[in-house]
This record gives structure tokens, C-alpha cells and sequence, in this order.
């Protein structure tokens, strides 16, 4: 069972318009996004339960594409 994102509740990202902000859950290599979450813990359980090699970055997605921009300043 995985943990819903409610991507809908995301914080828009003020210099990318129909992008918002988040910890993603992907995987490098190969490239795979799976989703975007509003809070760490979450995005971790989730990166842990798909395991190979699945890991937790926090940035901004285009909605309804598997873009993902890493690097972004972490939330207070």
C-alpha cells in the first residue's frame, strides 16, 4: 500500500509557474519519479517501502510530468 501525496496541498513554486514544491520520492538511475510529497517522513516511508535505490530530495515538479529540479532551499 503506498502513502497518498495529496499533491493538491503542495506550495506553488514562486519562480517556476505550474510547478510546485516538495520532498520527491525517485531514483536515479535509472531515472524513475514516482511522486512529491508535503512532508519528509512521509516521502521517506514511501522511498523505503519501494526500495532499489528510491531516495528523498527536496525540490520542485511539473505538475503531471516526471519533471523533478533537486537543490531547492529546504523548508524552516
Amino acid at each position: 500500500m503506498s502513502v497518498r501525496s495529496l499533491v493538491k496541498n503542495l506550495p506553488a513554486d514562486p519562480d517556476m509557474p505550474g510547478w510546485v514544491l516538495g520532498w520527491a520520492v525517485g531514483r536515479n538511475d535509472p531515472w524513475s519519479f514516482f511522486d512529491i510529497y508535503a512532508d519528509k517522513n512521509v516521502a521517506e516511508i514511501e522511498a523505503e517501502r519501494l526500495g532499489d535505490g528510491h531516495t528523498v530530495k527536496y525540490g520542485s515538479h511539473r505538475l503531471g510530468t516526471d519533471e523533478f529540479m533537486g537543490g531547492g532551499e529546504e523548508p524552516r
